[in-house]
């Protein structure tokens, strides 16, 4: 706003040496191995299982008329569902892959009410609105403040702020560059101090948030169910989740006709994404991308005030 492998994949090593023990058949070359095939199955299985996560909610956020605050929390028990019936893998992991088990020491519990501080804040006020998906946002992500001390306890701020630094500069630098172009061509001045106060608000609301909202569901989920460990960086599954991700956003994005809306959707969280990716596999920990997540979208509203 760090990642399990579901899968048990042989090494390239063991299986060149499984090929190359048997001898060679005179009628030809030897047909590909079972070993070969049950990593290349799983692979494409787990893309077909992601597609299939990403289009029930899409279908539903259509289907249902959803606003955007409503979309984002249906995607908490799609999220949570994928993860338990279809990865079969425990909810911690989606914050921090290989911890044993979910656990806040004294340290920890003190950062998840300091997190959760300004969520509250947020939902207190809300209550007067009459807008209850809004409350349950808010309401996300004081709940989700838990789960990002969680993840910053079994990982580090240091180390947050590392995998964070390339995918903000990438994002933040783009916000940054359009929405200053659009004020420069309109004339619109912005407020240094109400900028930076946007900043530091929208992102102490939006790290919490994205550990149980978006950013979960796409690096903690799906990003780790079709990124096989011991592959690199991969990037063609990073651009696979990042697509997804674009579209993902179809129900809830207006403003352009349909086909530049879709080409803008996915070029943008391509360009986003696949370094949000990168960020997560680098400790396999939902703290940097969840963090970079929250502050590019931090540095957009800021940008935007005034236009």
């Amino acid at each position: 706003m760090s990642q399990p492998s579901t899968f048990s994949t042989p090494s390239l090593d063991d299986l060149d040496v499984a090929a190359t023990s048997r001898r060679p058949s005179s009628r030809g070359p030897v047909a590909p191995t079972a070993e070969r095939r049950v990593p290349e199955r799983s692979a494409r299985r787990a893309r077909v299982e992601a597609v299939a996560f990403v289009a029930v909610w899409v279908a539903s956020g259509y289907a249902l008329h959803l606003d955007a605050n409503a979309y984002l929390l249906l995607g908490i028990p799609l999220t949570l569902g994928f993860q338990v019936l279809v990865r079969r893998r425990p909810v911690r992991e989606l914050f921090a892959a290989g911890a044993t088990r979910f656990r806040l020491s004294t340290r920890g519990l003190a950062l998840a009410l300091a997190l959760a501080a300004v969520p509250a804040v947020f939902a207190w006020r809300a209550l007067a609105g009459g807008d209850p998906a809004l409350v349950c946002w808010y309401l996300a992500a004081v709940v989700g403040a838990f789960a990002a001390a969680f993840a910053l306890g079994v990982g580090s701020v240091r180390a947050a702020l590392r995998a964070a630094a390339t995918p903000i500069a990438i994002g933040s630098g783009g916000m940054a560059l359009v929405y200053g172009a659009l004020h420069l061509a309109t004339g619109t001045p912005v407020s240094a101090t109400g900028a930076v106060a946007a900043v530091a608000t929208y992102t102490a609301l939006y790290f919490p948030a994205t550990f149980l909202l978006e950013e979960v569901a796409f690096r903690g989920a799906i990003d780790a169910h079709v990124h096989r460990q011991g592959t690199g960086r991969d990037w063609r599954s990073a651009v696979f989740v990042s697509v997804l991700w674009g579209l993902w956003h179809l129900p809830v994005a207006h403003g352009l006709p349909w086909p530049l809306q879709l080409v803008e959707l996915v070029v943008v969280h391509v360009v986003i994404g696949v370094p949000l990716s990168f960020a997560w596999r680098r400790h396999r920990n939902l703290a940097g991308p969840a963090l970079a997540h929250a502050v590019i979208d931090a540095v957009r509203n800021a940008s935007m005030l005034g236009l």
